[in-house]
């Protein structure tokens, strides 16, 4: 496969410099045309390679047919590394049962269920067809940086998705008009088709008018009218799954647009009381989406109660819909069972999943509401930030910081892992590079773990006057808060700013920030991480060891990631696998490593991967 990858990625390259119509990319330099600087790349820098290039190449000239199926075998092998989830295990909220439609044709009609899920659209399996938010040009997003959904399904789907699109805009002859709906394959989507809908685009400074709401219930309307002719799955179900229509880069209203949303879905239910449709979901992405359309599901069930509808809302289950077990998730949840020992190696993705996401704009904006004037909206921008107003500003933010972390509460993803990690009696360790301390915080033993990027427990002299200049950093946020005011989140006492009790001097966070960083608080647990990996590769003689390797991606790859795949690629250490999961380049593993059976990488939400491989029966 790797091989069929760098075809791939040679062809585009060169059609791309043969093109100067083509938007200006980082491989306008030589160097990237050298067939040996291609394949000596990371398969992550691939990947995202061949994405941007097919993101931003247009339908016409159509690629050589060889060229297509390659592309079509490297997507599906990619495609395959990414947790799915089937429609059927997705609990309804909404039921309209025979009895509670228009009753002409009751004795030829169904039940209805309609969903609620947050996730990636483009990993819902057992569903007839999924809903793209398009523009009216109906070609996919050109803009390779752009995460809309019509960039997501478009990556997934392969570029014979935008050719097929291409094909029925040449014969329209023009836009496509808002409301209306275009049908195609789905391609090397897990869902059969896709429904192609251009949603009404708002000014932001206005609310929607009339006319636009009219709009966005024809996109709901029109997609079920169209999926009424598509062909029903093999278990006799028709579903279809909806996206958040206009309401990102379109500005419509997300309350209003999930109120539109569920009425005319419903409605039109009401209305075709003989349809094939079985399922409806509604998929968001974002935790808010999902808050807001709990809220109108909840207020809708409220208005239909008073008016004596007998249409059902079952009860919320108490767990979120269980992924598939594929066969990447078979075979790493087989290595786990055949090891003998377990390595567990973390960076910032798996506290991503805990929701201490550091990329988060509403994390930031929930707890350092104070901070936002100072152009401060995540809470990686404060990482190098030195423009604050006040020294007694500055340690405010510190204080909150640590405070936020110190009293994050437990997480069944870490119980999971717990729970993995006993199974290995003292043939585990913990490494991370994370510095929040939540896996001591979750029951792991301080003894079993190791952070070689320090740890928000301790403040240090910024000057390093001396080795043990380092101080539990608890004492000084507990005589801080009572002094920082609530409302501008600014430290009152400038008494309460720490100091070097030897030097006097500044202190700061005692983590690697540069060559101030004092590694010594650490240096124990570093030693006993290689005395246990020199431990297991001396003794493995037979057996296995396996580097699960959770949320660690390019920001930092030598701590982690690098010192991780040298140990499987070590011929003198033939014992050890390696399985890489997270979003993005945190779950793609090397393929030459897969090719060699060596490792295997896994796509998704870590509280899902780590669920399916080790729940249920491990």
């Amino acid at each position: 496969m790797k091989s069929r990858l760098i075809r791939v990625l040679q062809h585009l390259i060169q059609e791309a410099h043969g093109h100067v119509s083509q938007p200006p990319s980082c491989h306008s330099c030589s160097h990237h045309m050298n067939p040996d600087y291609i394949s000596q790349m990371e398969t992550w820098p691939q990947l995202e390679t061949m994405r941007r290039l097919l993101c931003q190449r247009p339908p016409i000239p159509e690629l050589p047919s060889q060229i297509l199926d390659d592309i079509d075998a490297v997507i599906t092998y990619r495609n395959n590394k990414a947790m799915l989830t089937s429609s059927t295990s997705i609990a309804p909220s909404i039921v309209l049962k025979p009895n509670n439609l228009k009753t002409a044709e009751k004795s030829s009609s169904k039940a209805i269920s309609i969903s609620l899920w947050k996730g990636d659209i483009t990993s819902l399996t057992d569903v007839t067809a999924i809903v793209n938010a398009a523009n009216s040009q109906l070609l996919g997003c050109f803009r390779p940086d752009h995460r809309c959904i019509d960039n997501i399904i478009h990556s997934v789907a392969g570029p014979r998705l935008r050719d097929a699109c291409n094909s029925l805009m040449l014969k329209q002859g023009r836009p496509e008009s808002v409301g209306s709906v275009k049908v195609t394959p789905g391609f090397n989507l897990p869902a059969q088709w896709v429904l192609h809908t251009v949603g009404p685009q708002v000014n932001s400074r206005k609310s929607p008018g009339t006319l636009q709401q009219q709009q966005l219930a024809s996109c709901y309307s029109s997609c079920l009218d169209a999926t009424e002719s598509l062909p029903a799955l093999p278990d006799g179900r028709k579903v279809v799954a909806f996206c958040c229509i206009s309401t990102r880069l379109f500005a419509f209203p997300p309350d209003m647009a999930a109120k539109i949303a569920l009425e005319t879905v419903v409605q039109w239910c009401m209305d075709h009381p003989a349809t094939s449709v079985t399922d409806i979901i509604f998929d968001t992405f974002l935790e808010r989406d999902y808050e807001i359309y709990e809220a109108n599901i909840s207020e809708f069930k409220t208005s239909l109660a008073s008016s004596g509808s007998q249409i059902s809302f079952p009860p919320s289950p108490p767990i979120q819909p269980r992924a598939l077990i594929t066969p990447t998730i078979s075979k790493a949840r087989s290595w786990l069972q055949e090891a003998d020992y377990l390595i567990i190696s973390a960076g910032a993705g798996l506290s991503a999943a805990i929701g201490l996401d550091y990329t988060s704009t509403s994390l930031f904006q929930e707890h350092f509401p104070g901070f936002l004037h100072l152009g401060l909206g995540r809470l990686y921008d404060v990482f190098g930030f030195n423009d604050w107003d006040s020294p007694n500003q500055k340690w405010a933010y510190y204080f909150l910081h640590l405070n936020m972390i110190r009293t994050w509460p437990t997480s069944k993803l870490y119980e999971t892992l717990r729970e993995l990690a006993a199974r290995f009696d003292d043939r585990y360790f913990v490494r991370t590079s994370n510095a929040d301390g939540r896996f001591v915080a979750n029951g792991f033993p301080a003894e079993k773990v190791s952070t070689p990027q320090g740890q928000y427990r301790f403040l240090q002299c910024f000057a390093k006057c001396r080795p043990d200049a380092v101080f539990p950093s608890d004492p000084f946020v507990d005589a801080a808060l009572p002094f920082i005011d609530p409302k501008t989140q600014v430290l009152t006492d400038e008494t309460k700013i720490p100091a070097c009790q030897y030097c006097g001097g500044e202190l700061t966070l005692c983590v690697r920030g540069g060559d101030y960083f004092n590694s010594r608080p650490f240096r124990a647990q570093e030693r006993k991480w290689k005395e246990y990996v020199d431990d297991v590769a001396r003794n493995l003689d037979g057996r296995r060891a396996v580097v699960l390797e959770l949320g660690v991606g390019l920001n930092t790859p030598a701590v982690l990631r690098w010192p991780n795949e040298e140990l499987v690629e070590d011929p003198s250490n033939p014992g050890f696998r390696l399985i890489r999961a997270g979003i993005g380049a945190s779950g793609c593993a090397p393929w030459d490593l897969e090719e060699h059976d060596l490792a295997v990488g896994i796509e998704g939400d870590l509280s899902l991967v780590v669920e399916a491989l080790v729940g249920r029966g491990f």
